[in-house]
């Protein structure tokens, strides 16, 4: 369990400036259209995900608006992606729990499952749909 919490603390530094007017825990009943919403959340969570675990910047980034995309360089992801690895393992699949909405931004909540166990994911999207930012809870 201190593992996990060591590894959602660095990862939170890291992101920390990326959508960080959204830190609050949104409503689950704030967003309608949830269908809409993981029309284009779902795939880019995918993605995502599977850039992480793989230490792929073009696919870790490749959702993402440009904010996102110039806060994560290649240093960056290697250091998360091997935290991440080292702590969880491969990942392996996601689950989705539910959406919100705060400041403009569309919060998508889900559960994913790696190897060595499951954590919470938080994905920001922009009004673009694109990935604003990502924590693990």
């Amino acid at each position: 369990m201190r593992n996990k919490i060591v590894l959602i603390s660095i990862l939170l530094i890291l992101l920390t400036f990326i959508g960080s007017a959204i830190a609050c825990k949104p409503s689950p009943s704030a967003v309608p259209n949830e269908n809409a919403i993981r029309a284009y959340a779902d795939p880019a969570t995918e993605t995502t995900l599977q850039g992480l675990s793989e230490n792929n910047l073009v696919k870790y980034t490749q959702y993402a608006n440009s904010e996102f995309k110039t806060a994560v360089t290649q240093e960056i992801l290697k250091k998360t992606a091997d935290q991440v690895n080292s702590q969880l393992g491969n990942y392996v699949s996601r689950e989705f729990l539910w959406t919100g909405e705060q400041d403009g931004y569309i919060i998508v909540h889900y559960k994913a499952k790696y190897v060595k166990g499951e954590v919470g994911v938080r994905m920001v999207f922009d009004k673009d749909q694109l990935v604003a930012g990502q924590w693990f809870e």
